[in-house]
């Protein structure tokens, strides 16, 4: 290789041999446009394939967004005025006597956090859930459940545009109802009956990121035994719940951008069609169909198409060399240009009437490659004395 740039004489290469003329212009700019077109088209399959079969693109690279969720109570027992215990208020993790309970102050928190900012609404709930299950064995897992009632104790809207949010809610809780509720079911059933009271932290919430949304939900209880004279409060601690967002998700859940996606994706579509379309038939045009086409296009406003050959030895016949010539005359004497095809893809007339005088200039396949072919030689002359001098030097 580098014998070979050694040995080669730039001043002996003639770049007037290399033809850059034949690189149309034209056919230049649409494949150019074509290729951006293809490339846009492409974008936006990958943006619907990515929405459509989000599963399949699920990695850690793809993950727009994680938020995670936790929630816990803390509870006071507070107690009858009564005999046996003097404090007014047992702590939680304790054993109680259910008959002594006044009420239980229940205070329920709850946190989000994300790993980027994002705009959330939704409801903060504590729920209570009445469960009675029969009581066919001393495993309760294994008891059916036989009754359910639930209320809603408070609820409350969560709205905020963050990574971070904080709940922290108290709700004073009194047992007497749910305790007659759970006797007079018993009493009317005529069964042995287990009951419990479970208070759920109930989050339900809608969030957005750049305009697509997600949604995610959250719970977590704590159960009071209700059939027990002594009893003992079950808060297990919840897990925290960690989800992923991913950029297929969101581009699933966002509506309006899948709906501009899907119309863009048609018209690029079309635009791609089209741009073939031309490519394929200028690249197809010869030299007579690429002339004719263009004074066609450009002189329609004076070019009058005639579909009958006329009697052209009524008239004295002046051929003109260039269409600018015929065009300059037909500006002069305020005429139109007629224009005939004589062979179909082969020869057509454009000439202008003047009384006994038919001037006319004539595009032919046959006098536009023959002077293409001349030019051509001609050129091909100049290459060779080019040449020889460079030689000769």
């Amino acid at each position: 290789m580098k014998n070979f740039f050694k040995n080669l004489d730039l001043k002996k290469i003639n770049f007037k041999n290399i033809d850059f003329k034949k690189d149309n212009v034209k056919k230049i700019i649409i494949a150019f446009f074509l290729v951006i077109a293809l490339v846009i088209q492409f974008s936006f399959l990958s943006y619907l394939f990515k929405a459509i079969m989000p599963e399949s693109d699920k990695n850690k690279e793809n993950v727009i967004m994680s938020y995670t969720q936790s929630g816990n109570f803390d509870y006071r027992v507070y107690l009858k005025p009564n005999e046996f215990i003097n404090n007014e208020y047992l702590e939680s993790d304790e054993a109680y006597i259910l008959d002594l309970i006044d009420h239980i102050q229940i205070s329920s928190l709850y946190n989000f956090n994300s790993t980027t900012k994002t705009k959330v609404t939704g409801t903060d709930k504590l729920v209570a859930r009445l469960k009675v299950y029969y009581k066919e064995s001393t495993d309760k897992n294994e008891n059916p459940e036989v009754m359910t009632k639930e209320d809603t104790l408070s609820e409350k809207v969560i709205t905020f545009n963050d990574d971070k949010y904080n709940s922290v809610n108290t709700y004073d809780l009194y047992l007497d109802d749910y305790i007659q509720t759970l006797e007079e079911f018993q009493s009317r059933v005529k069964i042995s009956v287990d009951g419990y009271l479970e208070i759920a932290l109930v989050e339900d919430l809608s969030g957005s990121v750049g305009g697509a949304s997600y949604n995610g939900d959250y719970e977590t209880t704590l159960t009071i035994p209700l059939s027990n004279s002594v009893v003992q409060i079950e808060n297990p601690k919840a897990d925290d719940k960690t989800e992923d967002i991913y950029e297929g998700d969101l581009l699933k859940t966002n509506k309006t951008v899948m709906a501009y996606v899907v119309i863009a994706n048609i018209i690029t579509f079309i635009i791609i069609c089209l741009l073939l379309r031309k490519l394929f038939m200028f690249t197809n045009k010869n030299e007579y169909e690429r002339t004719l086409n263009k004074i066609l296009k450009d002189y329609d406003d004076i070019i009058v198409n005639t579909t009958t050959i006329l009697e052209v030895n009524k008239y004295k016949l002046i051929e003109i060399e260039e269409f600018k010539e015929i065009l300059n005359l037909s500006r002069e004497l305020l005429l139109p240009i007629m224009n005939y095809e004589v062979i179909k893809g082969k020869e057509t007339w454009f000439y202008v009437i003047k009384d006994d005088i038919l001037y006319r200039y004539v595009v032919s396949l046959d006098k536009l490659e023959k002077k293409k072919y001349e030019k051509q030689r001609s050129k091909n002359k100049d290459n060779e004395k080019d040449e020889n001098q460079a030689s000769n030097n």
